[in-house]
């Protein structure tokens, strides 16, 4: 409990010393989308502000807090990795290249020269080395998990840097994309500490674009960072708009409010789609939306119980039902594109099946029990009410408990088995580095804290742990892809970890005057090329 409320108490210090940010508009901002002062192009041509219409704002502007896709959008333009997560692996970014040596726990990352932080000062080693050091330290989120293995680093000179491992461990290029472990700079860490981006000036990363201001739940600004070290974005302001209703999102769009949104419904795709002057488009992504078990409640425990609830559900109705094109069925625990994934296949409903299981479980008649979820998810609590119609049909009777994001989040943050009282409740999960890492080790691994810390429900199973520890510890990608699949047997069917509703498809709409945005394969967007027409 001490650490879940360390956490809020930051969140909620961020949260509240950003509402103190506001105001857009700073240096020549201009919040309803002005096109004066463009920096690049024809100025007569070109816009000088984007704005983005988001349904939820960040929670946390210090990169090792956040634990949310809404707030990885925000920071991937502030901040950077060492290394950037594709569909073809690992890629340079902050470091320009890396290697490991023949004794298979000593890596070496080459950073890039002239990189500077958005105060001026230039990236070296010691910035990497306070940033890392200050996740061994305090283990925030998702960094537990990454340096877990990591023993040491090393400062080779001002550009270089060594990581050495505990044992082999063949997923540290991918851990070193994960957003968690942007780098940040070594004074602003010494002087902030963790109040880390909780004002302006300790805002303080690599990115294309660098904080201006932000006024809580409502706007974050920011402006291009003249000196960023792959060029000074074309666009000069960039502004994320916390707009809660879809509906308003969808207006606000088509009214030109906003330039571009993300995260919709199919009713609205299919708006968008018939809408002149709008590009809706629909992307792969390795996120799921899963109904996890909470493997601390004495009857979901039992893995029968669980194996006949999977059944129990027509997840093609769900997606029929609700979510069209923006969804596909799962065939793994693991996205298509992401590293170890193996195609398990469909799992059909069969009720049939699902009441001898019940009956096997010693639950004939069924049993009550209850589904927590929360509409910060699309859809969530449709989806919660489908699924409790279905599994009535084998005699299971599941009453709906709806959270707000706000009460929702202290559950996944480090409580303990008798405090979380979610038998099945919604979660999202997935890869954010590519490799079935960061997708398995710690989410659906055995706690080593005594709490929910990641991994929400209290999963345990002892072959799944021993698989994704070897297959942290092996550098032969082969073998590692061996473990994953089997992992993802057991999670998947055989002592399922959750019910996999349905896989994403990230959804992005914008102006057809917006033009070369990135989009990431983790389903997220950055604008460092990104031009918009007047």
């Amino acid at each position: 409990m001490k650490k879940r409320k360390a956490l809020l108490s930051l969140l909620l210090a961020t949260a509240c010393a950003a509402s103190l940010l506001s105001g857009c508009g700073s240096n020549g901002a201009a919040s309803n989308g002005g096109n004066e002062g463009t920096d690049s192009g024809d100025s007569s041509e070109y816009g000088d502000t984007i704005n983005y219409g988001i349904n939820v704002d960040a929670t946390t502007l210090d990169p090792q807090v956040e634990n949310d896709n809404n707030t990885e959008q925000v920071l991937r333009q502030m901040y950077e990795t060492l290394l950037m997560a594709s569909d073809e692996g690992p890629q340079p970014l902050l470091a320009e290249s890396w290697s490991c040596a023949d004794d298979n726990v000593t890596w070496t990352f080459n950073l890039r020269h002239g990189v500077k932080f958005h105060d001026g000062s230039e990236l070296t080693t010691d910035d990497v080395i306070a940033t890392f050091e200050r996740a061994k330290e305090y283990q925030l989120g998702r960094t537990s998990t990454g340096f877990s293995a990591i023993s040491d680093f090393k400062k080779v000179d001002d550009y270089t840097l060594e990581i050495i491992t505990n044992e082999p461990y063949g997923a540290l290029a991918a851990v070193m994309t994960d957003p968690v472990f942007s780098i940040m700079d070594d004074a602003t860490l010494e002087k902030y500490g963790l109040d880390v981006a909780t004002e302006l000036e300790a805002e303080n990363g690599t990115g294309p674009y660098k904080l201006v201001s932000w006024d809580y739940n409502n706007e974050l600004c920011m402006e291009s960072f003249d000196d960023y070290w792959g060029g000074a974005a074309p666009t000069k302001y960039l502004n994320f708009k916390t707009i809660p209703d879809s509906s308003a999102r969808l207006i606000a769009l088509q009214t030109g409010e906003v330039d571009i949104i993300e995260k919709f419904t199919q009713e609205d795709l299919d708006t968008l789609r018939d809408t002149d002057g709008i590009v809706a488009e629909t992307h792969n992504n390795n996120g799921f939306r899963i109904f996890q078990f909470g493997c601390n409640d004495p009857i979901i425990s039992n893995t029968l119980v669980r194996q006949a609830l999977v059944y129990a559900v027509d997840k093609q109705a769900v997606l029929d039902t609700l979510y069209g094109d923006t969804a596909h069925q799962a065939t793994d625990v693991i996205g298509e594109g992401v590293f170890g994934y193996k195609n398990l296949g469909i799992i059909e409903q069969d009720q049939d099946k699902a009441r001898e299981l019940l009956a096997e479980a010693g639950y004939p008649n069924g049993f009550d029990t209850k589904i927590v979820t929360t509409p910060r998810y699309e859809k969530g609590v449709e989806m919660a009410e489908i699924v409790k119609s279905q599994l009535a049909e084998v005699g299971v009777n599941a009453e709906i408990e709806v959270l707000e994001w706000n009460s929702f989040l202290p559950y996944v943050d480090g409580i303990t088995p008798e405090e979380l009282n979610w038998p099945i409740f919604i979660m999202g999960c997935g890869s954010m580095t590519g490799d079935a890492d960061s997708a398995l080790r710690g989410l659906f691994t055995t706690s080593t804290t005594g709490t929910n810390i990641r991994n929400y429900g209290f999963y345990s199973n002892s072959e799944v742990d021993e698989l994704v520890y070897a297959a942290a510890a092996e550098t032969d990608q082969a073998k590692r892809a061996e473990y994953y699949a089997r992992a993802g047997e057991i999670l998947y069917r055989e002592d399922p970890a959750g019910i996999w509703m349905w896989g994403m498809n990230y959804t992005t709409a914008r102006t057809d005057k917006l033009q070369n945005v990135t989009v990431h394969t983790i389903g997220e967007q950055s604008f460092e090329h990104a031009t918009i027409l007047k």
